[in-house]
């Protein structure tokens, strides 16, 4: 209930940035999620102690008392497993072709299965090309470091296997996160080329906004140190399956052009259609959702009635999950009767100071009525920040998997200490100090955390480019460019090694402490 008041905040703030202004006073707390929670709980308890209940139910007594066997019977099954995790792989593959959403968040469940499956036999392979590289480094507790992970490979493997997708999680969103901001950040270097934006200040989402008179944006084109600049105007046109968000710019030509590019479509032969005749462009999240794009028709209600309108152009655009429809102001002049605009946007003469154009505009036109007057750089760096305030929410998804990766590492490690109390009885009755225990249990804490730190590097990767390339794109029907941050996958190594270190404190302790005598009486 905390986790839920706090995600409150951040989604309403969300929702205010981008569509409407909404204010919640209240906590919702139905009785149905929180028996919900209970009975997922209780499930998932149950289920995870299925198969060890069967297995318990069906293992000789003698077997049962000796962890070998159930170690052994472990590495047998190795090539079993990964074979089903290659399997998984495979499937997880064939569903995220399918364009169903649903499907393809399945597809991304069998992927992750799947890439859990081949942890252990993974997990083997690295402590046996690590064994030699830790003797020499730390002599014979490095390669008993090594042995340790692979000869419990029934505890550790669970715990690294946990680690991984935890961490995993954090490399997908994170390599995610910052492919998008770079995105928007080319984005906007395109879209926000002029020097100043004027709008009328709403209160309202991004769809409807104010509204000027076009009068104000002549008068602002005439300033001096004002070379051109053009309008916009922005509606919401009724259709069957909804409102089709319709954009109008106007003013000049090429302060409008450089601001697109474009998906399908020649910008040769897609302006001068666009000026001169009855056609429009669509953003390729409208042409996603719709399956509308260049060539086709789009069918908009004007005054005059229904009409269709080319479209000549699909053009890439992130300001809105729905996509807008791109329409020049002499068309839409033509078949609504709608001389208003939303806003303009001047660019300045060469020389111009941006400060003193915009005190003008604040001593003229601003005077007689209230506008928003941002310039270039602010106006970027408000979106940048709403986009980081949007994300803002995955932060918190990512701190709940890594507590449960630390929770699942540390109660592994915790069976395991119960289950080598004789054998570190051995040990320090052979000579071994308390300090090269803690420096054993240490060192193999360690190792689970670098094996589980590096295989969730191409784990993290491959659930980035499902997320990039097929889940967000069947979403919202944007493309984003996959951008790799070393600093994203050196956190994530980090992170895998941290928690694993910190979960192996405890243990260590108790096992450094642990008396040889009492440790070689137990039964």
């Amino acid at each position: 209930m905390l986790l839920g008041r706090g995600l409150v905040r951040l989604v309403t703030q969300t929702i205010n940035d981008l569509y409407f202004v909404v204010s919640v006073r209240e906590l919702a707390v139905p009785a149905s999620t929180l028996a919900l929670g209970a009975l997922l709980g209780l499930g998932a308890t149950l289920l995870a102690a299925l198969v060890p209940a069967i297995e318990a139910t069906q293992a000789p007594p003698r077997a049962a008392l000796l962890r070998s066997t159930l170690e052994a019977r472990l590495r047998r099954s190795l090539p079993r497993t990964a074979a089903l995790g290659i399997g998984l792989l495979a499937a997880g593959g064939i569903l995220l072709l399918p364009r169903n959403l649903a499907v393809s968040f399945a597809g991304l469940f069998a992927v992750i299965l799947g890439c859990a499956l081949l942890v252990p036999a993974a997990t083997v392979l690295l402590m046996r090309l690590l064994r030699r590289p830790l003797g020499a480094l730390l002599g014979v507790l490095g390669r008993m470091a090594a042995g340790g992970v692979v000869a419990s490979l029934s505890r550790t493997a669970v715990a690294i296997a946990a680690l991984v997708i935890a961490v995993s999680v954090t490399v997908g969103i994170g390599v995610m996160i910052d492919s998008f901001r770079q995105t928007v950040v080319r984005w906007l270097g395109m879209t926000l080329q002029s020097d100043i934006y004027v709008t009328a200040p709403s209160r309202a989402g991004s769809l409807s906004g104010g509204v000027l008179d076009a009068e104000v944006a002549r008068r602002a084109m005439a300033l001096a140190g004002v070379a051109g600049g053009h309008t916009v105007r922005r509606v919401a046109i009724p259709a069957p399956s909804g409102p089709i968000r319709l954009v109008v710019m106007g003013g000049d030509p090429r302060s409008v052009e450089k601001l697109y590019e474009f998906k399908a479509g020649r910008p040769s032969a897609v302006w001068p259609a666009l000026w001169s005749g009855d056609a429009v462009l669509v953003s390729e999240p409208y042409a996603s959702r719709t399956g509308v794009g260049a060539g086709s028709a789009v069918r908009l209600r004007t005054s005059q009635g229904d009409r269709n309108f080319r479209v000549m152009g699909v053009f890439y655009d992130y300001a809105s999950d729905q996509g807008v429809v791109l329409m020049s102001r002499s068309t839409y002049l033509r078949h609504w009767n709608d001389p208003l605009i939303s806003g303009f946007a001047l660019d300045l003469a060469p020389g111009a100071d941006p400060d003193r154009v915009v005190e003008r505009l604040r001593a003229t036109i601003g005077a007689e009525r209230a506008l928003s007057i941002q310039s270039n750089r602010s106006l970027k760096k408000i979106s940048l920040e709403i986009f980081d305030r949007t994300f803002l929410i995955t932060s918190v998804l990512r701190l709940l998997a890594g507590l449960v990766a630390f929770i699942g590492v540390l109660s592994s490690l915790m069976a395991l200490q119960l289950e080598r109390v004789r054998e570190l009885g051995v040990l320090r009755a052979n000579g071994m100090t308390p300090g090269q225990v803690w420096q054993l249990v240490t060192s193999q804490t360690g190792l689970m955390g670098l094996a589980a730190g590096l295989l969730s590097l191409p784990v993290g990767l491959t659930l980035a480019a499902v997320m990039i390339y097929v889940i967000n794109r069947r979403s919202f029907g944007w493309t984003i460019r996959m951008e790799l941050s070393p600093l994203v996958l050196l956190q994530a190594l980090l992170l895998a090694l941290a928690a694993a270190l910190l979960a192996g404190l405890y243990p260590a302790y108790k096992m450094a402490r642990t008396s040889p005598a009492l440790a070689l009486r137990e039964e």
